[in-house]
């Protein structure tokens, strides 16, 4: 690894695209990751329309566009009280060149990014290699990492620690990541099964609002993704048997049947920010930086914007066209966005969905209003499609 590169450790959708990003700029990038291969994770599936804008041109906005399922409305409802509302995109024609979501898994990104850097003469990819140890040395970062051939060492100018919500590289650092574990786990169903079926009206992103099976019904390319929660203590074997999962979903739809369900996963939601995006030379970038629940589609598309704000910095420092103030710009533009609208936007996301009864017809009146309303629906979706966030924080 070359001193001036910089070293990227997790091979995810975030440290991927800061490869990618950098590579395509001209800058030598290292990418450290203990899997052995990319990982085929559905946790998240949703691109908003800002996102899509911000990456036009780098081949990533191309890639979703062409993997993904374009979906322009977005619907609120009930179990008992079926459609509420519904906000479409095209109210924002005249603020994005996306006026939509994308549903694409994110391993389908992390595989397209994978081979694109596999070809490019300034990435270096090394798999099954898991971080024990990183130091800034003042003038450049060394990182220690176990590979099948033993233990590696490796310096960079500079490193980007984009591995996940239990980062090795900030317990290394040291850098508190203080927030709230929700009590309700997520289950996770990915069903060729057409909810459609059961509910004509049905779009390709829905909420469902309920106290005790809230949830999301959402459409990939491949398949229908549902969650529901899980309130108590079943353990997670039972809760991914087939016995569980077809229970949860008969007692919604009582003649579903026995559809496959090849995609299942118990997840844990947490709201957390790190104390710090940066010690030195060191980076935190994604769920290393920042975790939030999974409704609304939030957590990938902010850690890929940090991906951008980072890997753009970084380019210009390397390629000696900013010195290093411009690094000093990342945490103050990235972190408030975690902080002051993402968590509190997925917070709010969550307590719509599990209101009890009184609050949720507040909740659904608030939703029709605003649905009514060109301009409050317009307002809505800026938020919730994050060209709001990005417009804040000046990287649109």
């Amino acid at each position: 690894m070359e001193k001036n590169g910089i070293l990227i450790i997790g091979g995810g959708p975030v440290g991927l695209s800061a490869a990618w990003l950098l590579a395509r700029r001209g800058v030598p990038v290292t990418v450290l990751e203990k899997a052995v291969e990319v990982q085929k994770d559905y946790r998240a599936s949703t691109i908003h329309a800002a996102t899509l804008d911000l990456f036009e041109h780098t081949g990533i906005t191309e890639a979703f566009l062409r993997m993904g399922l374009k979906c322009p409305v977005t619907q609120f409802r009930g179990w008992k009280e079926g459609k509420v509302a519904e906000f479409d995109h095209a109210l924002l024609q005249g603020d994005t060149r996306h006026p939509y979501r994308v549903q694409c898994e994110q391993y389908k990104l992390s595989e397209h990014l994978y081979a694109e850097l596999c070809k490019h003469s300034l990435a270096t990819l090394l798999y099954s290699h898991e971080v024990t140890g990183i130091a800034d040395k003042g003038d450049r970062v060394a990182v220690a990492a176990m590979s099948p051939a033993g233990e590696k060492h490796l310096v960079a100018r500079y490193a980007v620690a984009a591995d996940g919500g239990r980062s090795t590289v900030r317990r290394i650092l040291d850098i508190a990541f203080e927030g709230k574990t929700y009590p309700d786990r997520i289950l996770v169903m990915g069903t060729p099964f057409d909810f459609k079926a059961f509910f004509p009206d049905l779009r390709e992103v829905n909420y469902v609002s309920d106290p005790g099976n809230y949830a999301h019904i959402l459409r990939i390319p491949d398949l229908w993704r549902i969650s529901l929660p899980l309130t108590d203590d079943t353990p997670d074997e039972v809760a991914l048997s087939d016995a569980y999962l077809y229970a949860r979903l008969r007692a919604l739809m009582p003649v579903i049947g026995t559809p496959p369900i090849p995609v299942r996963g118990v997840y844990t939601a947490h709201q957390r920010v790190a104390a710090s995006y940066r010690k030195g030379r060191i980076f935190l970038a994604g769920d290393a930086a920042h975790l939030n629940n999974p409704k609304g589609g939030m957590g990938l598309n902010g850690g890929l914007h940090d991906a951008f704000s980072l890997a753009g910095r970084l380019a210009k420092v390397c390629l000696g066209q900013a010195g290093e103030t411009e690094l000093d710009g990342y945490e103050p533009q990235r972190r408030p966005e975690a902080m002051d609208a993402i968590l509190k936007q997925t917070d709010q996301n969550v307590s719509n969905l599990k209101a009890d009864d009184a609050a949720r017809e507040q909740v659904f009146a608030e939703y029709r209003r605003k649905a009514a309303d060109p301009e409050l629906a317009r307002q809505f979706l800026l938020q919730s499609s994050m060209i709001a966030s990005l417009r804040r924080c000046g990287m649109l």
